[in-house]
């Protein structure tokens, strides 16, 4: 894992920023540690029976959904860890095709408010329709919405 994506990466990467009202600790704490009290069932393997989606607090650490029925879908694994500043994550998470990518989301003070910035990047030749998937506005885009919603 490179500081800032896979310096090979066939595909631009995903690029999505916005500002949630509420300092960098509490961003950083609300994408990691609560990421199940905001993350839509719709973009689990779950769906309506997603019982929690976990994101490990270390470097090494698994993200990952478990069902009601104790089943766990794996999504990646954690690559960096800067405590209220930046997460990164390989991620396999929604990948028609086999690789991983990486997820990159940090966090920047701005006031009494905090600018997120997650870069998908990673991206090998043959995932242009996953590529495409997460780029449009029902990806990534409707993904982080769910979070600032749940910042607000």
């Amino acid at each position: 894992m490179t500081s800032r994506g896979y310096e090979d990466s066939a595909l631009p990467p995903i690029v999505r920023e916005l500002v949630v009202p509420v300092g960098p600790t509490e961003a950083f704490d609300l994408f990691t540690a609560k990421i199940g009290d905001w993350w839509p069932p719709a973009f689990t393997a779950s769906g309506d029976a997603l019982a929690a989606v976990v994101l490990e607090s270390r470097v090494g650490g698994r993200i990952y959904e478990r069902a009601r029925d104790g089943a766990e879908h794996g999504w990646g694994e954690v690559g960096i860890w800067e405590l209220s500043a930046r997460v990164a994550l390989s991620w396999t998470h929604g990948l028609r095709t086999p690789g991983a990518t990486l997820v990159d989301v940090s966090f920047t003070p701005d006031g009494s408010a905090t600018d997120v910035r997650l870069e998908h990047s990673g991206w090998h030749a043959d995932q242009t329709a996953d590529h495409a998937r997460f780029a449009a506005d029902g990806g990534w885009t409707a993904v982080l919405e769910s979070y600032r919603s749940r910042a607000s």
